[in-house]
């Protein structure tokens, strides 16, 4: 059976937000824990490699979740 979804009112905002952490599950759910930010609100995690030339950078998680009222200002 199919779960349930709410309606979207056509005067809420649709905005989606995102972060960047470190690519391991552990900082991954901290992070989510922190922000407060529901498994049902999460849109997608993609991973980004990291980089080693100009700006070295480690692989990262991009984590698009739906913003709430509270977060968007």
């Amino acid at each position: 059976m199919a779960a349930m979804q709410r309606a979207q009112l056509p005067n809420t905002p649709n905005v989606v937000d995102e972060l960047f952490t470190d690519a391991n599950v552990v900082a991954l759910n901290e992070v989510l824990v922190e922000r407060g930010i529901s498994p049902d609100r999460i849109v997608t995690i993609v991973m980004v490699p990291g980089q080693t030339m100009v700006t070295p950078t480690p692989p990262q998680f991009r984590v698009l979740y739906r913003a709430t009222l509270s977060t968007l200002g």
